[in-house]
């Protein structure tokens, strides 16, 4: 989390990077982190959270109807994506062809490690939306549910197939990075969260300019605006803050002081 000041700012504003899921035994929310907000008028994260919002991500997480796993993969690959999740997670094939086939790769190999963790899984976007909803702060998305949709839309089928079979081949030492994850994040190693992130999109260029970079400039202006209005809180997923186009490096360079806040 960082304090943003400085640049004509009247008030102080607050940066935060969050993880999209945790364990629900692993979640938590620093005193430090709420008592920040509780300072803000205003709150943003990324997407719109509602029932329109889950059915765009869910058009682009899955197949069109008539497509899935099956025809997107060679008999002998879907034989081995389906016999890993029987034998990873006891789910059979009638259940693995209903449930999970009809997600493209990138979602699958997402949930993989949802199913891992055995436990039941807190977003911290919505813990934080209704932390902030329930102190009255004015609430606001950054974007549309139909542009996180277009970006995802950006990583080849082909790279996606690549890397899911990539994650069932590897998938002891994927679970080993995300428990990594899960101890990087309290500790702020942003370039190390932001490697693991990449993992599951095996670093494709055209991606990672899409879904990151791109969108942390279409972002930037409606922070500052926010920013010069009223004290604000803006929660953002932490891949988002790191790198020469992260968030961070561009609200510095447009003359903001960033200072970093100890969360424990």
């Amino acid at each position: 989390m960082w304090e943003v000041t400085g640049n004509g700012l009247a008030q102080k504003s607050f940066v935060m990077g969050t993880l999209k899921f945790i364990g629900e035994k692993e979640f938590y929310l620093p005193e430090v982190c709420t008592n920040r907000l509780k300072q803000c008028q205003l709150f943003a994260i990324e997407d719109q959270v509602d029932h329109h919002a889950q059915h765009e991500l869910n058009k682009a997480m899955h197949y069109p109807k008539g497509q899935s796993l099956a025809t997107a993969l060679s008999a002998s690959d879907y034989q081995v994506v389906q016999k890993f999740f029987e034998s990873e997670f006891g789910i059979n094939a009638a259940a693995f062809k209903k449930r999970y086939a009809v997600f493209k790769p990138l979602a699958l190999s997402i949930a993989m490690t949802r199913l891992s963790l055995k436990e039941q899984v807190k977003f911290y976007d919505i813990e934080l939306l209704t932390f902030a909803k329930d102190n009255g702060l004015e609430t606001y998305s950054l974007e549309s549910i139909e542009r996180e949709a277009q970006a995802l839309q950006t990583y080849p089928e082909a790279e996606q197939v690549k890397a899911l079979l990539h994650s069932v081949q590897n998938f002891e030492t994927q679970k080993e990075e995300f428990q990594k994850l899960v101890r990087d994040y309290p500790e702020g190693k942003l370039e190390e969260i932001f490697e693991y992130t990449l993992h599951p999109v095996e670093n494709n260029p055209v991606f990672v300019e899409e879904f990151y970079y791109k969108r942390n400039e279409e972002w930037l202006p409606k922070i500052e605006k926010m920013m010069a209005e009223k004290p604000s809180f803006i929660a953002v997923g932490v891949s988002h803050l790191e790198g020469e186009r992260g968030l961070l490096k561009l609200l510095q360079a447009k003359g903001y002081t960033l200072t970093a806040i100890t969360v424990k």
